[in-house]
């Protein structure tokens, strides 16, 4: 029997546009309870509006110096990973869609969400850091880059979870038909 052309690329296999959500949702799960077991509000990150040097003085007061340790050695780094996790799988959906010969922007539209908020979420942890680093001196520009990419992050955030069913549904309609 001859071999029949593949009507996908195998690169990334079609079962990765359940998949890969799957584990963002199970990371961004994972990540939630483990700063619950650590005891540490993660309200900054949280933040659609945003916040000022005076909302991180008040927190981060309040977290004492045990509790900054634990966000900055523990919490952040774990944020890292789930940053990483969702970023690469935005850039996967965006492959994975392009290589099944969906225009660009479609396939941007799609996994851009996901892509570019884990990159936000990258900068907003990274400026975290450096405010739990030199607390009790706070820096208002590095406040508002952490501000400025947490409500970034948020809203790209949300857009990808969108996305990642558009892409799910792209990828499975030449199926369905």
């Amino acid at each position: 029997m001859e071999d029949l052309p593949t009507f996908y690329s195998t690169l990334i296999p079609l079962g990765f546009f359940f998949w890969g959500p799957a584990l963002v949702v199970l990371t961004l799960l994972l990540s939630w309870l483990w700063a619950r077991s650590l005891k540490i509000d993660r309200a900054l990150e949280s933040d659609f509006n945003g916040f000022t040097r005076e909302d991180v003085e008040k927190l981060f007061s309040l977290y004492g110096p045990e509790r900054r340790a634990i966000y900055r050695n523990k919490l952040l780094p774990a944020d890292l990973a789930f940053a990483l996790v969702y970023a690469v799988v935005g850039a996967l959906i965006v492959t994975g869609l392009s290589m099944r010969g969906y225009p660009w922007w479609v396939a941007a539209l799609c996994g851009g969400g996901w892509l570019f908020g884990g990159l936000c979420d990258i900068v907003e942890n990274l400026a975290i850091a450096r405010l739990l680093d030199r607390f009790p001196t706070l820096d208002d520009g590095t406040v508002a880059i952490a501000s400025g990419f947490t409500r970034l992050k948020l809203v790209l955030t949300g857009l990808g979870f969108i996305g990642a069913i558009a892409a799910y549904y792209l990828a499975f309609k030449p199926i369905a038909a």
